[in-house]
């Protein structure tokens, strides 16, 4: 078994669906679903139950995703550390970034290139609450997430980013044609979220109006969360307006008011080096 048929039994597990992890994964759905017998033979139980409602994890299949996910995790680190050492950069400054925000880290960046040209940023991906852990151990020394933020001592914390939340959906969509939709309105239709501690706050804003939302798959980050409404999936509130998304997707503003989705700098208040420089950069973005 090796890291390639990992990956594509999490995605299946993700999606609920061959087809759908198929074309996040861009592979033909006849190969993934040879390499998920594969692993099934070598293992020697079912992965996955398969029903008319889509794929799910069996018992089995759950303690193998988590195992997955661990062992990735491992690897991933590994080939960034292989990386550096062979680039030369065993030292310097690692910044996490969550998923989903490309567009904070290029503005973040471009800033500090112009303040600090000679610093230098490792970057590794990261979700917000495992931030403020590594964090809080000098593994890295800040992070981009997203609010809520597990407190910490020792970790400042700084919002970069707000916007407001919209609702992604196929431009072909009946609510698209709507200059805004309302969250009861939004309930009927299926809601596609990250499968992330964050994903909740969304939720939230349904049940405290008394509202049940339907939930379509979930995705493993908010990276993955747009191809999902592209393949008609659902629609989702998690992307931001200035994130780019497929094409043929709108953004159409909610009636109810929301709290923003905020970006956060996290970053280690007695560490050095490069941090006044990238929290300086961090300021002038959220001016």
């Amino acid at each position: 078994m090796d890291v390639r048929q990992m990956r594509y039994v999490l995605a299946v597990a993700q999606t609920g669906s061959v087809r759908r992890a198929a074309q996040l994964l861009s592979v033909a759905q006849p190969t993934l679903s040879q390499q998920l017998g594969i692993v099934e033979r070598e293992v020697g139980a079912s992965l996955f139950e398969r029903t008319a409602r889509g794929m799910h994890l069996t018992p089995v299949g759950e303690v193998f995703a988590a195992q997955a996910e661990a062992v990735l995790g491992v690897f991933d680190h590994a080939l960034e550390a292989v990386a550096d050492a062979a680039a030369g950069d065993v030292g310097g400054f690692r910044l996490a970034v969550a998923d989903g925000l490309s567009d904070i880290v290029r503005a973040v960046l471009g800033t500090l290139r112009g303040l600090e040209p000679d610093v230098r940023v490792r970057m590794t991906r990261m979700r917000t609450a495992e931030q403020v852990a590594q964090i809080v151990q000098g593994d890295v020394q800040a992070g981009l997430g997203y609010r809520p933020v597990p407190a910490a001592e020792g970790v400042s914390r700084l919002v970069v980013h707000r916007a407001p939340i919209r609702a992604l959906l196929p431009r072909d969509h009946a609510l698209a044609t709507r200059e805004a939709i309302s969250l009861a309105d939004l309930a009927e239709e299926p809601l596609v979220l990250p499968r992330t501690a964050e994903a909740a706050r969304f939720v939230d804003q349904f049940v405290g109006r008394g509202l049940h939302p339907r939930f379509g798959p979930a995705a493993s980050g908010h990276d993955l969360v747009p191809a999902l409404v592209a393949a008609g999936e659902g629609y989702t509130l998690c992307v931001r307006a200035t994130a780019q998304v497929p094409p043929g997707l709108v953004f159409r503003p909610v009636l109810e008011p929301m709290p923003p989705i905020e970006v956060v700098l996290l970053w280690r208040r007695d560490a050095g080096g490069g941090l006044p420089a990238l929290v300086a950069a961090a300021r002038h973005l959220g001016h």
